[in-house]
């Protein structure tokens, strides 16, 4: 079975689109998306659509929830704008009704068994798979949670990474789809579970038009300045 597994795009549609070209020439079995459709940036309903469209097994990500939440009142738009931007300003109106119905059916976990192979994806990290952040220099010094656990797909940090413990468990990064942080651009990961290998690849997306919404969308200086910090460079920001 061949997997495609990306995340992270943060209402990246110009991303997204080139990430949905840039498979048309590739035979996978399944695709997944480890969540975070929202978040920072414009346009979540087209990546919806575009998602469902497609197909795609789509994990609940944190900002997927933070946006249900603030939905449900259970959440404080003006704090997540003041610390995201306005991609959450008027959170309601940017998703439609059928669209939201699909995400209140998401889960923050997939397991699967297959060619040997017993597989978990999850947005964040195995304990935690919504808020969870394993990184490249994370220590796991317990890593009970991942017995029994071939390969974890996990997303959050936007950070590329393969990080194998001690246990056999191998955990894969395949950095963000729309908001790469490490300095290596956006990206995502292709899986092979019977030959058990895996290749990172880029997503050639150019900024330049997601910048251009930017200015015209942030009246603040310093969410500007911050958005365009964490889309093109390796900053501290947080997930």
């Amino acid at each position: 079975m061949k997997i495609i597994f990306f995340s992270d795009i943060h209402g990246n549609h110009y991303a997204a689109h080139r990430f949905f070209e840039d498979i048309q020439g590739i035979s996978y079995d399944k695709l997944i998306f480890g969540g975070d459709v929202l978040g920072y940036y414009y346009e979540p309903d087209d990546i919806i659509s575009l998602l469902r469209q497609k197909r795609a097994y789509c994990l609940l990500g944190n900002h997927d929830q933070m946006f249900l939440d603030v939905l449900e009142g259970a959440g404080d738009e003006s704090e997540l704008i003041k610390q995201y931007g306005s991609s959450y300003q008027n959170a309601a109106s940017r998703v439609s009704k059928e669209n939201v119905d699909f995400l209140y059916c998401l889960k923050s976990r997939l397991d699967m068994e297959t060619d040997g192979l017993r597989l978990v994806f999850v947005h964040g990290s195995v304990p935690e798979p919504l808020n969870g952040r394993v990184y490249p220099d994370t220590e796991i010094d317990n890593d009970r949670d991942y017995d029994g656990i071939d390969f974890v797909f996990a997303g959050h940090t936007h950070h590329k990474m393969v990080k194998s413990l001690k246990n056999g468990c191998t955990i894969i990064n395949p950095g963000s789809a729309g908001q790469q942080r490490d300095g290596k651009g956006c990206s995502y990961v292709i899986f092979d579970t019977v030959l058990r290998s895996f290749s990172f690849c880029p997503i050639p997306f150019e900024p330049e038009p997601l910048i251009r919404d930017i200015y015209r969308t942030e009246h603040d200086r310093k969410m500007r300045e911050k958005l365009i910090e964490v889309l093109l460079r390796k900053v501290s920001a947080p997930p």
